[in-house]
């Protein structure tokens, strides 16, 4: 039976993220420094990757994209893109948000993981998740709070936390071989999103409430 063929990028981060995958594991990838440099840097990049893997973007089954939060302009950069590419070739867009691409950072972790990005002027985003046997759930909204209000939230958790971002330092980069697994799922579940209607996932501060702990 012929392997679905998938292409992840993000685009979220100061990171240009691309990978090639099918239903057995990773193709292609490339993960680099991009600076600001993502709308020069994309397509001849996802052209590279093809070349290196003998593929041609038609033999593409689906695309899959992190929507943020994140970059203002590389989330642009990489929508339009996609937008683009799905139109042009007839093919599906499944999206995932960013912090869920960043918790899934973290393997054989018992406990709570929250993903920290700066939001400038104080404030950060981040999400709750609690990994275990069962794998990684999320368990709170996506957030935008002050990171003295997120500090306040976390004292109030008795299980072991580890942070990550770039808030936060450690190996916290979203990388898109980890994307393009979870938008593996999505294409299975069938979480598709219309071309038309993928945008990028901003946050404001009337949704800080944490919920599901």
């Amino acid at each position: 039976m012929k392997q679905m063929k998938l292409l992840a990028i993000d685009t979220s981060t100061d990171y240009l993220s691309i990978a090639i995958l099918d239903g057995e594991g990773t193709i292609e990838r490339v993960h680099r420094k991009a600076e600001r440099s993502h709308s020069s840097l994309l397509i001849p990049t996802i052209d590279r990757l093809l070349k290196k893997a003998r593929l041609k973007l038609k033999d593409i089954d689906g695309f899959c994209i992190s929507i943020g939060p994140g970059s203002f302009t590389g989330l642009r950069i990489g929508v339009v893109t996609l937008k683009g590419l799905a139109y042009a070739l007839k093919k599906r867009i499944v999206a995932v948000p960013t912090l869920d691409v960043i918790a899934h950072n973290i393997k054989n972790f018992n406990g709570i993981i929250c993903p920290v990005l700066d939001a400038k002027k104080g404030k950060v985003y981040a999400c709750l998740y609690r990994s275990g046997d069962e794998g990684i759930k999320r368990i709170s909204k996506y957030l935008l709070l002050p990171v003295s209000e997120l500090s306040e939230k976390l004292k109030g958790i008795k299980e072991k936390i580890v942070l990550l971002g770039d808030a936060v330092g450690g190996d916290w980069h979203p990388r898109a071989e980890i994307l393009g697994r979870i938008g593996l799922e999505y294409f299975k579940k069938r979480k598709f999103t219309a071309p038309e209607d993928l945008e990028p996932l901003y946050l404001y501060s009337r949704e800080c409430d944490v919920t599901g702990r």
